[in-house]
């Protein structure tokens, strides 16, 4: 018996195809170029880099933070498990879907955090998301990573860059303001966390902003 088709044949079915877009990609595939996302120097102090094999005990030891646990919704106890965090993160980046970087002082090159953007490259749009080690909280490290991830966003050529966070998370709104994100809203009882739904506070920074 041959293949039936499902889709009928009419005319401007071809609308429904991808290749048929009127608007073409707003960031075209390839742009995440180099083996890693690229080291930034924020400042005299922090700058951003790919995360490393050798950085496997401080992913453990991050997502065995009970704050981490709660906001990030993970943890891995084994550095293996690390490892293969780490490696994914290179697989994200080689797949064009996110750019992960450790944060770290440019003397010592010590871990203090992690920043990622998730990239829809064709749509223009990106989410940041971000942690911090308890022992530099409060230092303002967070914020000047997130700025940085948001301008290297937006050099690619991302339009819009998005922020959410469970409204319970004080320290990601200010996280937030400080990066001069706009807040757009509260979305109910939109992300489950281990204690119940929580409501998500979102945000957006255009590049016009």
């Amino acid at each position: 018996m041959g293949r039936q088709c499902l889709v009928p044949d009419f005319p401007g079915g071809d609308m429904l195809s991808p290749m048929g877009k009127i608007i073409p990609p707003v960031v075209a595939s390839g742009s995440m170029t180099g083996d890693g996302p690229p080291v930034i120097d924020i400042d005299d102090a922090v700058r951003l880099r790919a995360w490393r094999a050798d950085d496997a005990g401080v992913v453990v030891d991050a997502f065995a933070d009970p704050d981490i646990q709660r906001w990030h919704f993970r943890r891995y106890d084994t550095e293996r498990e690390a490892l293969d965090w780490i490696e994914a993160t290179w697989r994200d980046w080689r797949a064009e879907r996110a750019a992960t970087w450790a944060v770290v002082w440019t003397d010592t090159d010590e871990v203090a955090g992690r920043v990622t953007v998730y990239t829809a490259l064709e749509d223009g749009h990106g989410e940041v998301s971000y942690w911090m080690l308890p022992q530099f909280r409060r230092r303002g490290i967070a914020s000047r990573a997130c700025t940085a991830a948001t301008r290297w966003a937006h050099a690619l050529g991302l339009h819009r860059i998005q922020l959410e966070h469970s409204v319970e998370n004080d320290a990601s709104e200010h996280v937030a303001l400080r990066c001069r994100f706009h807040e757009e809203g509260v979305r109910r009882g939109a992300t489950m966390h281990a204690d119940g739904w929580h409501d998500m506070r979102q945000y957006a920074h255009l590049a016009t902003d």
